[in-house]
């Protein structure tokens, strides 16, 4: 054991610090996402809070929705392999989707009363991400397959880094109850300690759903020989129906009355209706229920209880109730991985838990990169031979624009919502370059300025842009903290604070960042002389 340490701290400083900098970016953004919807409401301002769902108490009047939906879809999805209704009972509008003739989905927005095709309002809401930015970030940096390639690829050097850390530790209960603050490099080893055994259970099992639930990409030898063995594509199987056409032409049985008997099963309106190979002889219609907080209350799994019919006979063929885990042991697993990773089960309170704990897991990170060179400014290990200081300098460099530049381009990204003119196209995506150059700014910066006065000035941007957005969505909306208070609208208001307080730790940290500086200086000149 006194051999496996000394390997395993190594191991440790090494594969942690390589993989830190992406690590904190995956968790800052990944912890953000935890409130994406309240994100992505503050980030609309022209919608108005939806008004209370009604208490449901019988089957809904869906049949003039699904009369034009299918007319629909004759007419323009005859050849389809599915078609996918969204009957919203009581509102002007509602959707219809289908696979197209490559598999991938297509969808119409229809109107109620007549059945015509209505063009998606534009100008009304402004286009943007909202929080769903984050939540693509953390998943895949934007970067579609490639990028979740490299998120995995830090998922599994963080395992290491946390594996290792565990064993390097020889008191991991007494770092839990130990700070000694002022002490320079004892501090931050003790604020590393204490982050990584505070948030340790919840780092395992975020970072492993994270791999596992993305094992079809992580590992494609599985769905390339399942469309070897098939002969259909993989995404076909995911989203397309499992059974196969049989060949003869078959009549479509009424929708309505199946409709009618999973609301009065599920006791909650339908959320869609699913027709597989609509008009051959062994087509089915599954009709799914909707799931809301009143349903979810004390249930983990969010899955949509779901009645499958015969779609020629109307015969029920099988039913799953909602929230209830699969059959199969292995998709129980991956199904409560997934949920304890994406969080569609959890209230306010276990969100404000995740958010707390991700911070501190992100502050973990922070702090041990930042231990790095607190460590070896006090000493050089000369690890690199001639290029040890030019490896420092830029180890210190990606410091200043991970942690303090991230922050100031995820702060930046609420900023150009409200900043940029409404009538731009593609404006979403304007809004995603916005962060990317507010971070490519933070490290240019960083390079050019002294690592001392980059960490304060990067600091201090940070918690001005944080502490006067409340200012600017007044300024730009006319919306503010009182009028969210007014309206119960606690989501929004919650936005707002939030930057507020952490707003007040940037700039905390930006003061002891200076302080600490000028207590630096002398000391230098004192071991000089």
């Amino acid at each position: 054991m006194s051999a496996l340490r000394p390997r395993m701290a190594w191991l440790h400083t090494w594969a942690g610090l390589w993989v830190c900098w992406l690590a904190f970016a995956i968790f800052l953004t990944g912890t953000l996402s935890v409130f994406v919807h309240p994100i992505s409401d503050w980030m609309r301002p022209e919608l108005t809070q939806e008004p209370a769902q009604a208490v449901f108490t019988e089957p809904l009047d869906h049949a003039q929705q699904i009369k034009h939906g299918l007319r629909y879809l004759e007419r323009h999805a005859a050849d389809s392999k599915m078609w996918e209704l969204w009957p919203r009972a009581g509102e002007d509008l509602f959707r219809v989707f289908w696979l197209n003739e490559q598999g991938y989905y297509q969808d119409a927005q229809l109107s109620s009363s007549t059945g015509e095709l209505v063009p998606e309002a534009t100008g009304k809401v402004r286009d943007t991400l909202g929080g769903t930015h984050f939540v693509e970030f953390h998943h895949a940096l934007h970067a579609g397959s490639t990028g979740l390639w490299i998120v995995g690829a830090a998922s599994a050097a963080m395992l290491v880094a946390l594996i290792s850390g565990v064993i390097t530790h020889k008191r991991i209960f007494q770092d839990f109850f130990t700070f000694r603050p002022g002490k320079g490099q004892r501090s931050w080893l003790d604020a590393h300690n204490l982050a990584g055994v505070l948030t340790l259970p919840f780092l395992f099992i975020i970072v492993y759903s994270g791999l596992a639930i993305s094992w079809g990409t992580y590992m494609p030898a599985i769905p390339w020989v399942q469309e070897l063995r098939t002969g259909e594509a993989a995404h076909l199987r995911e989203y397309g129906p499992e059974s196969k056409p049989s060949g003869r032409h078959g009549t479509l049985t009424p929708l309505d009355p199946l409709v009618a008997t999973a609301e009065a099963t599920f006791h909650t309106p339908a959320y869609a209706v699913v027709v597989n190979h609509p008009g051959d002889a062994a087509m089915s219609v599954q009709v799914y229920s909707t799931t809301s907080p009143d349903t979810q209350e004390g249930q983990l799994l969010s899955k949509r209880g779901m009645m499958k019919f015969d779609g020629i006979s109307g015969a029920l063929l099988e039913t799953e109730m909602p929230h209830r885990a699969p059959p199969n042991g292995a998709r129980a697993t991956m199904a409560t991985l997934d949920e304890l990773h994406r969080l569609h089960f959890a209230g306010a309170v276990i969100r404000w838990i995740y958010f707390v704990a991700g911070m501190a897991g992100t502050a973990m990170m922070a702090t041990g990169a930042i231990l790095f060179m607190v460590k070896r400014r006090q000493k050089s290990l000369n690890e690199f031979g001639a290029a040890t200081t030019r490896v420092y300098h830029m180890i210190d460099v990606l410091n200043v624009a991970t942690i303090a530049g991230l922050s100031l381009a995820c702060i930046g990204f609420l900023w150009s919502n409200r900043l940029l003119p409404l009538d731009l196209p593609e404006r979403h995506e304007l809004e995603v370059s916005a962060f990317f150059a507010v971070w490519l700014a933070a490290l240019v910066h960083a390079t050019l300025r002294p690592v001392a006065r980059a960490w304060r000035e990067q600091l201090w941007a940070g918690a001005a842009l944080c502490m006067l957005l409340p200012l600017l969505n007044a300024a730009t909306t006319g919306q503010h903290l009182l009028v969210y208070l007014a309206q119960r609208d606690l989501e929004r208001a919650a936005v707002e604070l939030t930057a507020i307080a952490l707003g007040a730790l940037l700039a905390i940290a930006a003061i002891r960042s200076g302080r600490r500086a000028r207590a630096t200086v002398p000391g230098m000149r004192k071991a000089a002389s």
